[in-house]
């Protein structure tokens, strides 16, 4: 088959790839792939499917080919300064794998989360980091997870956020620190409702500083 390598200096090349009913687009300064292949590498470029954006030094979409030949395009993978740009929130990472037929990924490498919220955004720390934008949903773990809402400190083991029902959940380790008033707690499990801007701890113990 021919080998194509696409070079381009001052303009981008804008490809379009299906992926089970979804459109996949990428804009990239340099490809290369093979007619009828089923790997298409990505050198300083982007991929955008739906309300997501992932942008990397380095990304190789995989697909997988039937009997007839035609290929499925079924998984991403980034390296190199990796940003995804969501719905409502951005994730930076060193690395990310990305199930094209799922609309899921896990990013890896130091993770960093920043969450689009009313009254102040939230920002996110953690070692792994796994969203669906199927569900809305976003997960994590760390040593520890840091998650940071104005004056609001809050570490756990892991951590849940239901973007459909504003909701977090901080699980395991639960260390609670607020600027505003000293007001310092531990627990096992953490509720913040970001609609409200309302906090439950479960299990815990507390210390409050009284003038």
């Amino acid at each position: 088959m021919k080998k194509i390598t696409a070079y381009l200096s001052l303009f981008a090349l804008l490809l379009v790839v299906t992926s089970y009913g979804s459109i996949l687009h990428i804009v990239a300064g340099e490809t290369n792939y093979e007619i009828g292949g089923n790997l298409t590498t990505i050198l300083n470029g982007k991929i955008i499917i739906g309300d997501t954006t992932i942008v990397a030094s380095h990304i190789t979409i995989l697909g997988k080919k039937d009997v007839n030949g035609s290929v499925s395009w079924e998984s991403a993978d980034a390296t190199g300064n990796v940003v995804v740009i969501l719905k409502d929130a951005t994730v930076t990472s060193k690395k990310m794998h990305y199930n094209l037929n799922t609309d899921s990924g896990t990013l890896t490498g130091g993770a960093s989360m920043t969450i689009n919220a009313s009254s102040s955004n939230i920002s996110i720390e953690s070692s792994v980091l796994n969203f669906d934008t199927k569900k809305d949903l976003y997960t994590g773990s760390g040593s520890p997870v840091v998650i940071q809402k104005g004056k609001i400190h809050i570490e756990g083991k892991e951590f849940i956020y239901d973007a459909k029902k504003k909701m977090f959940n901080v699980l395991k380790d639960v260390y609670l620190f607020n600027s505003s008033n000293n007001e310092k707690a531990w627990a096992e499990e953490l509720e913040m409702n970001i609609s409200t801007n309302s906090i439950t701890l479960k299990k815990v113990k507390m210390e409050i500083t009284v003038k």
